[in-house]
């Protein structure tokens, strides 16, 4: 997990939504923040059902997005799918989602 001072408020947030710049992959939404500087990863229940599946998703995530090198403000949103593949499956897609964006 990133630390609390990294992480982005509701506040920015919700800003974000609208006016961010959207990126996709198979298994990715990523939303970047014009401004606000963190990052968050949101598991709806319409992806993930139950709790522990979601912190799950949550954590493999996070885990790969520490080892990639990434933008100051980054949301993430994982479709579905992302529950049936591998952290290292994870880490490839999110590799290839940041270098998209840095283009």
């Amino acid at each position: 997990m990133f630390p609390r001072r990294e992480r982005l408020s509701r506040e920015y947030i919700s800003a974000a939504l609208p006016a961010g710049r959207r990126v996709s992959s198979k298994h990715f939404t990523a939303v970047l923040p014009k401004e606000g500087r963190g990052f968050a990863v949101i598991v709806p229940k319409k992806v993930a059902r139950l709790s522990v599946t979601r912190h799950l998703i949550k954590r493999r995530v996070l885990a790969a997005l520490k080892s990639l090198p990434h933008p100051t403000s980054l949301i993430i949103f994982p479709k579905a799918s992302v529950k049936d593949i591998q952290y290292k499956d994870i880490k490839e897609e999110l590799g290839t989602l940041l270098s998209k964006i840095n283009q």
